[in-house]
């Protein structure tokens, strides 16, 4: 099975994906390092010197290699394209990982690089908030459940995607 993990930046997808896959012992691929090593540079930059445009046609293409089972953290702005919200309805298991917008800040506010190239760090709540607005119905539209992450620890959000999905944890 392919579990799909869609949300905003800062949701914990690639951080939740990692404990799942450990707790029900499938592979994980994140589809931003996927696209990233193939690259080999990194998303600030691929935006910077190839536009947005092209990098939604990566991050498609990076969803698309990965075979097999396995739990998939998908880039953010994955649900922008038609394409991909019929893949992961067809293909699998998604599973919005929603937070509050405070949330999204305070860990987006803790980004080392800042480098998230739709963000502007100088008004991370205005520049998030837009980003969502756009996507929220894509996400909820994507998804076959939604877990909000506020406040809640790993091993809590793995067990409810377990105990939602039905999967025997290994």
């Amino acid at each position: 099975m392919k579990i799909f993990l869609i949300g905003m930046m800062g949701s914990g997808k690639s951080s939740v994906g990692e404990k799942l896959s450990e707790y029900i012992d499938i592979p994980f691929f994140d589809t931003d390092n996927i696209l990233v090593d193939n690259e080999g540079i990194s998303i600030k930059e691929i935006f910077k010197k190839k536009g947005e445009k092209y990098f939604r046609q990566i991050e498609s293409e990076s969803l698309k290699k990965i075979r097999g089972d396995g739990v998939i953290s998908c880039g953010g702005g994955s649900i922008l394209a038609k394409e991909n919200r019929n893949y992961f309805k067809n293909k699998g298991y998604t599973i919005y990982l929603k937070s509050s917008l405070s949330t999204l800040k305070k860990r987006i506010s803790n980004d080392i690089n800042k480098d998230r190239p739709i963000i502007d760090y100088k008004n991370i709540k205005k520049s998030l908030k837009a980003v969502y607005e756009k996507r929220k119905l894509l996400f909820l539209e994507s998804a076959n459940d939604t877990i909000i992450t506020d406040n809640k620890s790993l091993d809590d959000i793995c067990k409810t995607i377990i105990k939602n999905i039905k999967i025997e944890k290994v």
